[in-house]
């Protein structure tokens, strides 16, 4: 049972912080320079790779939390773990795949679990 709580609390907390530091860059980008993340009410090109590098960022930090709060138990498992509920949570999200297309999407889904692994290898080393 103890260890079924860490790893519910590593997944909530990593999670937690990978989405918490992409929201304050999403705001923060959005706010300093509109012009660079949408033209005629759709997301440019350019600004979806820019994100796409703040998740990868985002991610790592997300996967060294979790490692860091689950330590032992279980190391790689509640790694691949955090990485399926971010894809799951990114294919899940109907309005933002629209948006994004199909190869962006898949091209996150990469990066989440190269993100995450990257945590996990900056933590467990």
């Amino acid at each position: 049972m103890i260890t079924g709580v860490l790893i519910a609390a590593a997944l909530a907390l990593g999670y937690a912080v990978a989405v918490g530091l992409l929201m304050a860059a999403t705001f923060g980008i959005t706010a300093v320079s509109p012009a660079f993340v949408t033209k005629e009410h759709r997301i440019r090109q350019s600004y979806k790779l820019a994100h796409d590098l703040v998740w990868l960022v985002c991610a790592t930090a997300g996967g060294y939390v979790t490692a860091a709060v689950s330590g032992s138990t279980m190391p790689w498992f509640v790694g691949t773990l955090l990485a399926g509920a971010m894809i799951l949570v990114l294919w899940t999200n109907t309005w933002e795949m629209r948006q994004r297309g199909f190869a962006n999407q898949l091209l996150m889904s990469l990066v989440s679990v190269g993100g995450v692994a990257t945590g996990y290898f900056l933590r467990m080393r």
